[in-house]
């Protein structure tokens, strides 16, 4: 990860073999746009716990911003569990056959393999973070698209992580 300079009201803190313990969303550089498969429009993304970036074994963290019209389309992790938790704005999120509101202080949970999404149709940015949980990078959660679930659900019964 590259740590860039953030003006907080503390000092910066570094830690042997460059591994962060602690950091402020604001000194991670955000991830490149279309990184990430199934995600549109204009989000803002950085990883902020996973291996790479502070050692960690089963968990990954990030925080995002969807502003107006970005989406995130139906996907499943294989893998690992997944929660987001919404800080500020509001955003429609979607599992099974239902879509929800989700404003500040809501929770949405989404089991292993259960497809679930997210779409802002407001205007208004939307700021979340979210986990996973029994991964230590964000493709080894057997993340799913619509376009690739077929090959994930044959990697999943090999017990391979899909590509």
């Amino acid at each position: 990860m590259k740590v860039i300079h953030a003006d907080l009201q503390r000092e910066r803190y570094d830690f042997p073999e460059g591994m962060l313990r602690l950091v402020n969303w604001r000194e991670v550089e955000p991830d490149p746009p279309g990184r990430w498969p199934g995600i549109y429009g204009d989000p803002e993304t950085e990883l902020i716990i996973c291996r790479e970036t502070m050692g960690s074994k089963q968990t990954v963290m990030g925080r995002s911003v969807y502003k107006p019209g970005s989406y995130h389309e139906p996907h499943c992790h294989l893998y690992s569990e997944e929660f987001i938790y919404c800080l500020s704005g509001k955003v429609v999120v979607g599992m099974g056959d239902r879509e929800y509101l989700f404003t500040p202080g809501d929770v949405q949970f989404a089991a292993i393999g259960e497809i679930h999404w997210l779409r802002n149709p407001f205007d208004e940015p939307v700021e979340f973070l979210w986990i996973y949980s029994g991964c230590a990078m964000p493709m080894e959660s057997g993340y799913a698209t619509p376009d690739s679930f077929e090959d994930a659900m044959k990697a999943m019964k090999k017990n391979e992580t899909p590509t």
